[in-house]
């Protein structure tokens, strides 16, 4: 047996491919948490149709997977009108949130140019006709090109990647019962190939109504609604709506940029049965074995190292033992043990879904893989006597278990058959560990947006149960997340934190109002005021010895203002300002902080269109609207120590200090703060006020001082600066405020989706529409 531990060094091109992120709607839970509980408490997602029970004839299939609140949908944020949700198709709506909560959880939901794919299959449903007959009956027909586009499985991945905004390849993948795992295969292909930096790979069958399924012995759906597999006892599976995506990344990339993997996958493999088969819907033990030997050689793995397989299935009389057949051809191409690896279905939980069957098992795998446990195979109670268990490597795992490896990797397979034979395996390992993260700065920066303020406020609060259920997070790692991994919306809050309680408690004390609503047509110009120095300003000495340590574009700047300096003003005023209590309130010593504050808050994004001082805070001014460098701002503090008073530049002067077109341009501080209301004035202490600005537009003021009644400059004061410039709609370098640290994206809590019904009236289906809670059939006993 070979030993396949993995370390990053590693990685390098093995053409390993990361899973970073996984979400999904399953019977019985509505996100892959609690899909995850459902399976590691064995419980049964199935439920009994009670309304067809009593109206049907005898022969149906009495038991569906249902989907709650399937018909739930928030159209505002995806830009749908009402009428155009109503024709969308269920499955479309609930994988276009999907799609969006993948990437969220992935951390890559922000607006950054990296080309991501999408690869999905869907279900045919009935939704298209229903909504045509609702055409038809209210006097207004639909065009048949709005219903085929609302409809048609074609367009399942082209509206995500438009509504999205994702530039590489986007393709739905048809194969029946394995689309959704075809088209991981086909992701990772495309991944490898080059054709997309980043993929969202999966599939969904959600049904717009569940019509009476007449039982047909020819047929694989059970007469009594359960679903056995492996079992004496099977008779068939059960149908089941769910959804199902992952984001893939190749390994290497997916850790050089810290992303979280949750499991690798190491090998993946597509065939076709052919002719080799007693008929077009049956599988066949050469195909089924062809599959997975292949994976398995591009995986570099042999049959004894995996010790777990998600089979496809079914509880059928005739598909259980030809998969097993085939499973064990491809095992004995490497090994000749027997029972060692441990087989399951999550069919026997929640039914068979169709076109995302493959990605739901896939889900399940990475899942066992990730938190080394292996959940029951629901309804197993003896094997299927046509299946010779003790003559092959499997065992059923019948009950929950830890996935005991002896130090070695886990290391697991998901596969899956389909009508039409084509067969889809696919090989997972557990993920090499992640790279070390490096210290964050002492206080963070958590940033929020929302289209509403009511979602805005949902999402504050669910961070903050979020923070206290998972209190090993890294703060560091939770503001980087939420700075680039996020869509950015027009209302807008932020909070700063030195650790997780102050987070928790600031996001539970959140207002019901970020601020001034972001206008993201018109980004709004910013302006930097810098001050009169003053002569009694409060003692800064710890602060500023606390942010010259750790930021360096502050260090640098001081340092170099005050080795040009010394030769002026006889003295190292580095040495003044950060150990002698009291040297920060003199005027040289304030200049030189708002300079070297500025250059800091520049070098996060936050570049200045507009710079104004009054009296010597001019001389700052001028500094940075001439891109003066700190010795040469250094030099003009000479001028700073005379006491007499400086005058603000007028327009001409303002004009010869515009060296290039790209500066700041100087501008009269009392023309910025004549009256006009509704502008917002930033300062770096803890106060915001509104200031007025005529003629100059949309503008966001940052004071750049260092004044008595303020906090003094740190970094609180300076991160509120960012936090408040950001709120108001400008742009910040997020990238740039982590520059030089090591930082890792993790699972936080996604957008707050604010949904409501659409259901279009059809009187056919309305009493077993799976619409919520309320109106789902009875679990099953």
């Amino acid at each position: 047996m070979k030993d396949r531990g993995m370390s990053t060094e590693d990685v390098g091109d093995s053409g390993f491919i990361a899973v970073t992120a996984m979400a999904g709607r399953f019977p019985g839970a509505a996100d892959v948490e609690q899909f995850w509980d459902n399976l590691c408490n064995g419980r049964e997602s199935v439920s009994v149709l009670s309304d067809q029970l009593s109206t049907a004839p005898a022969g149906y299939v009495p038991s569906y997977g249902l989907l709650s609140g399937a018909d739930l949908f928030d159209a505002d944020y995806f830009d749908y009108s009402a009428e155009d949700a109503l024709i969308l198709d269920p499955q479309h709506r609930l994988l276009l949130e999907c799609a969006h909560e993948a990437l969220e959880r992935a951390g890559h939901g922000g607006p950054e140019s990296r080309s991501t794919g999408v690869f999905v299959g869907g279900s045919v449903t009935d939704h298209a006709a229903f909504v045509r007959d609702w055409g038809r009956r209210r006097g207004a027909p639909i065009s048949d090109s709005r219903v085929q586009q609302g409809n048609d499985v074609d367009f399942l991945a082209t509206r995500v990647a438009y509504k999205l905004g994702l530039t590489g390849p986007a393709m739905a993948v048809q194969s029946a019962c394995s689309s959704s795992l075809v088209a991981v295969h086909v992701a990772i292909g495309a991944l490898l190939a080059g054709d997309c930096e980043m993929a969202i790979a999966g599939g969904a069958s959600v049904l717009a109504a569940i019509p009476p399924l007449q039982h047909d012995p020819d047929d694989i759906f059970a007469d009594d609604g359960r679903c056995r597999p492996f079992d004496a006892h099977g008779r068939g599976t059960v149908r089941a709506s769910a959804v199902g995506l992952v984001v893939l990344r190749p390994l290497a990339d997916a850790l050089d940029d810290g992303d979280h993997v949750h499991a690798v996958i190491r090998g993946t493999a597509v065939n076709n049965d052919g002719r080799r088969k007693m008929g077009f819907h049956a599988p066949s033990v050469p195909g089924s074995a062809g599959a997975a030997r292949t994976a398995a050689l591009v995986a570099d793995v042999d049959a004894d190292e995996i010790g777990y397989v998600e089979a496809h299935g079914t509880g059928t009389a005739l598909g259980d033992p030809i998969e097993v057949a085939g499973l064990t051809k491809a095992f004995r191409q490497s090994t000749d043990r027997t029972g060692y690896c441990r087989l399951g279905s999550v069919k026997g939980n929640i039914g068979h879904a169709d076109a995302a069957a493959g990605i739901v098992g896939l889900i399940k795998t990475v899942l066992c893989v990730e938190r080394g446990v292996l959940p029951a195979t629901v309804n197993f109670r003896e094997p299927n006597p046509a299946i010779d268990l003790a003559a092959t490597p499997f065992v059923v795992n019948d009950r929950t278990v830890p996935w005991e490896t002896e130090g070695r990797p886990r290391i697991g397979a998901t596969n899956v058959l389909a009508y039409g034979g084509t067969n889809a395996h696919a090989v997972l390992a557990e993920p090499p560990a992640a790279p070390p993260t490096s210290p964050g700065r002492p206080t963070q920066l958590l940033v929020l947006s929302a289209r509403t303020e009511s979602a805005l406020g949902d999402l504050a609060h669910s961070l903050a149960d979020h923070l206290e259920r998972h209190p090993e997070t890294d703060l560091a790692d939770v503001a980087w997340t939420l700075q680039t991994g996020r869509t950015r919306h027009t209302e807008r809050r932020f909070v700063l934190a030195s650790n997780l309680p102050e987070a928790i408690a600031a996001l539970r004390a959140c207002p019901s109002s970020g601020g001034p609503a972001a206008d993201r047509a018109h980004r709004p110009r910013t302006v930097f005021l810098f001050a009169e120095p003053q002569p009694d300003g409060d003692d800064t000495t710890g602060s500023l010895a606390a942010i010259h340590a750790a930021e360096a574009v502050f260090r640098a700047r001081l340092d170099e203002i005050a080795e040009a300096a010394q030769p002026h003003l006889g003295y190292d005023l580095r040495d003044h300002l950060l150990t002698e209590p009291g040297s920060a309130s003199t005027p040289v010593a304030q200049l030189a902080v708002q300079y070297a504050t500025a250059q800091l808050l520049m070098s996060w994004g936050l570049q200045p269109d507009l710079v104004a001082g009054q009296g010597l805070g001019s001389h700052c001014a001028e500094a940075i609207a001439s891109g003066a460098s700190a010795a040469d701002f250094a030099r003009s503090l000479g001028t700073a120590a005379r006491p007499e008073p400086r005058r603000a530049p007028d327009a001409d002067h303002a004009a010869e200090a515009q060296v290039r077109s790209d500066r700041p341009r100087l501008c009269d501080v009392q023309a910025a703060l004549a009256a006009e209301p509704g502008r917002l004035l930033v300062h770096l202490g803890a106060r915001q006020t509104e200031a007025p600005a005529p003629d100059l537009g949309q503008s966001v003021f940052v004071d750049v001082r260092d004044a008595p009644d303020r906090t003094p400059t740190g970094y609180r004061t300076a991160l509120a600066a960012a936090g408040r410039v950001w709120v108001a709609g400008a742009a910040v370098d997020f990238a740039a405020l982590h520059a030089g640290e090591r930082r890792r994206r993790v699972e936080l809590p996604t957008y707050p989706f604010e949904r409501r019904p659409y259901l279009v009236p059809h009187p056919t289906f309305a009493a077993t529409h799976h619409v919520s809670p309320s109106t789902e059939g009875e679990r099953l006993p």
